[in-house]
């Protein structure tokens, strides 16, 4: 894999599950343990992972700015957040940047997740650009591996998957895999090809994840409930699948249009199109993310 040793802090440790809600809502965090030393919160939009020692902790992700607040008071009483690792740069990972950054957090991301937070555009819409103090102030290239006292976090980039920049984190002594927008869970993903994302390049990340995943392994996606290796298996394959009928309309000459009124992934879709990502969206990110001549 060529992981370059990059020294961190001290060890791990708990943290924090927040029920579902709207994200003006507040709410009370509720903690829950995936492994020793690593805990998870379950905020209104994403997961969010804290691992921790007595000295410090690391952060993977940071929920919307809305959810701060919440963020912030799951983790009264704990270490101190020394890194914020970003899966990828949608706001909805990395709202709490700047609130952490505040505290002394070091902010951690690819580095086209870093460029793409000066000018954030999540999926096909524009969201506020991130301040340059919520922006990484620790740019990686390629997998890194970070130490944390006798822990290994391995920090994974997934060329071109969910966006360009996307990393899947992996705490292989706990075994947990974090593996951000490339896996929603029971759901269609998003392909955001504004943002350099491909399903080629998604299902290699969920490739490269199922490389690392054991039965054992508890998978964290960005969006829906913590999965396993089946799990990530049958998101794989799903992706797999819907790839193959768009690229058989695509290479008969189909538009985007006729594709999208041809409804390819109608026998799919009661079981994964059911929720946000809507069949029309998936469709089309693929369309558009295959080649000329697919």
């Amino acid at each position: 894999m060529n992981l370059r040793s990059l020294p961190l802090i001290a060890g791990l440790a708990g943290f924090a599950l927040v029920p579902a809600a709207t994200a003006a809502e507040a709410v009370e965090p509720a903690f829950v343990a995936l492994a020793p030393h690593v805990r998870m919160l379950r905020g209104p939009d994403t997961a969010v992972l804290l691992a921790e020692s007595d000295q410090a902790s690391i952060l993977v992700d940071s929920e919307r700015p809305e959810t701060t607040p919440a963020l912030l008071k799951a983790l009264e009483g704990r270490p101190p957040v020394a890194y914020v690792v970003n899966t990828h740069g949608h706001p909805d990972h990395v709202g709490g940047n700047q609130a952490l950054a505040a505290r002394g957090a070091v902010i951690v991301a690819h580095e086209n997740a870093w460029r793409r937070l000066s000018a954030l555009k999540h999926s096909d819409r524009p969201d506020p650009a991130v301040s340059k103090a919520a922006r990484s102030n620790l740019i990686i290239q390629g997998d890194r591996e970070l130490r944390l006292g006798n822990v290994e976090v391995r920090l994974i980039h997934v060329p071109k998957a969910h966006t360009d920049g996307d990393l899947l984190v992996y705490f292989p002594a706990a075994n947990v895999l974090h593996m951000g927008d490339c896996f929603f869970n029971g759901l269609y993903p998003i392909i955001d090809t504004d943002s350099g994302g491909t399903v080629d390049g998604l299902i290699a990340a969920l490739n490269r994840g199922l490389a690392l995943a054991d039965d054992k392994t508890h998978v964290v996606g960005g969006h829906g409930p913590i999965g396993g290796r089946r799990s990530l298996t049958d998101a794989r394959d799903m992706l797999v699948e819907v790839r193959g009928l768009v690229a058989r309309l695509k290479r008969a000459g189909k538009s985007r249009e006729q594709v999208l009124q041809a409804a390819p992934t109608q026998d799919l879709d009661s079981r994964w199109g059911d929720d946000w990502v809507k069949p029309a969206q998936i469709v089309g990110a693929v369309y558009d993310s295959l080649p000329a001549r697919p």
